[in-house]
């Protein structure tokens, strides 16, 4: 009953008015989170609410918007005086929002917001954002329409691959949302039937060219690449093609973002949730912060310190008694100075 009790705090927080703010490019979990909780509060009659994303939302969640009738929010400067910070785990993902209170949901495993804001509906084990919001609904007997609850199924599915992470209360959820009119068919065509933009397919090959590939302990394999935009796709490329550890770097003017993603193979041996501690260890060495889930993670850095990128990677790994060696140290250092 945690779960609802601080569900219901935040419902009563947000009564004033509030913005509610998902982490830059926001992927499925956090679009249908955000939509979701705005949809509540709107039901209520009570304040203003509204939506904005720094840097709008990713391919996946404009065609799922579309598909299902929602508007694309507002991107751009994300200012209010109060705002609930959605499926963010560390102030980086929304640059420079202005603020007065804050509050957050969120289920990342590593989360520095929780320590800033006064109020948090927090759970790392939930496998999704969309999933604790659905959670809360549906222990209130709250009942959202089809379309929304089709969006929710779409966030936990994309969030969990689709129920490879999940659980018996993850599956309750899902069970609820399915009970209330999701459609999960619709999901399904609509998160595996896309097509591929030309400038992805570009990025994607381009992250090939550019890869360094080094070697974790005896045989898990570590790439590193640079990009300027598509970072989780070239990421998955990298994986699909063998690497346990997959690292992309997208510069910008004064900073870069840095993207990782680990293998469940790579999980299995270490136990721990290897990309959010990477990030986070980045961010506390290399002047910047970050965190994430397990397997996918983030973190910003200032652009000075990416010449400073491999040697932490490395020293990360040491610290926790594996070698590191590199087999082809490749364009990416280059690319990405």
């Amino acid at each position: 009953m945690l779960l609802l009790e601080r569900f219901a705090k935040l419902l009563a927080w947000c009564r004033p008015g509030v913005l509610i703010v998902t982490h830059r490019n926001a992927d499925v979990d956090a679009v249908a989170a955000a939509f979701t909780l705005n949809y509540v509060l709107r039901s209520y009659g009570e304040g203003v609410s509204d939506i904005c994303v720094p840097e709008g939302v990713d391919l996946a969640s404009k065609k799922i918007l579309s598909a299902l009738g929602f508007s694309v929010p507002k991107s751009g400067k994300c200012v209010g005086k109060r705002i609930v910070l959605i499926d963010v785990s560390t102030l980086a993902q929304v640059e420079d929002v202005e603020f007065s209170e804050c509050s957050v949901v969120d289920h990342h495993v590593v989360n520095s917001v929780v320590e800033v804001c006064g109020l948090a509906v927090y759970d790392p084990k939930a496998g999704a954002t969309s999933a604790l919001i659905a959670e809360a609904l549906m222990n209130l007997g709250f009942t959202v329409p089809r379309a929304y609850a089709t969006l929710l199924l779409a966030g936990i599915m994309f969030d969990t691959r689709f129920l490879r992470i999940a659980s018996s209360r993850l599956l309750r959820v899902v069970s609820w949302l399915l009970d209330v009119g999701g459609d999960l068919e619709e999901v399904s065509r609509l998160l595996t039937h896309q097509e591929i933009p030309y400038s992805e397919r570009i990025a994607k090959l381009k992250s090939l060219s550019r890869m360094g590939i080094y070697v974790v302990g005896e045989d898990n394999i570590l790439t590193m690449t640079c990009v300027g935009a598509y970072e989780a796709s070239s990421l998955r490329v990298a994986l699909d093609a063998g690497s346990d550890i997959a690292i992309a770097v997208a510069p910008r003017e004064d900073s870069a973002r840095v993207v990782i993603r680990v293998s469940s193979r790579l999980l299995q041996e270490f136990k721990t949730p290897v990309a959010a501690e990477l990030a986070r260890y980045l961010g506390e060495n290399l002047g910047g912060s970050g965190g994430g889930h397990e397997a996918a993670a983030g973190v910003v850095i200032p652009l000075i310190s990416i010449r400073s990128l491999e040697d932490a990677v490395f020293q990360f790994f040491r610290l926790r008694g594996y070698k590191v060696r590199a087999l082809d140290r490749g364009r990416w250092m280059e690319e990405c100075t």
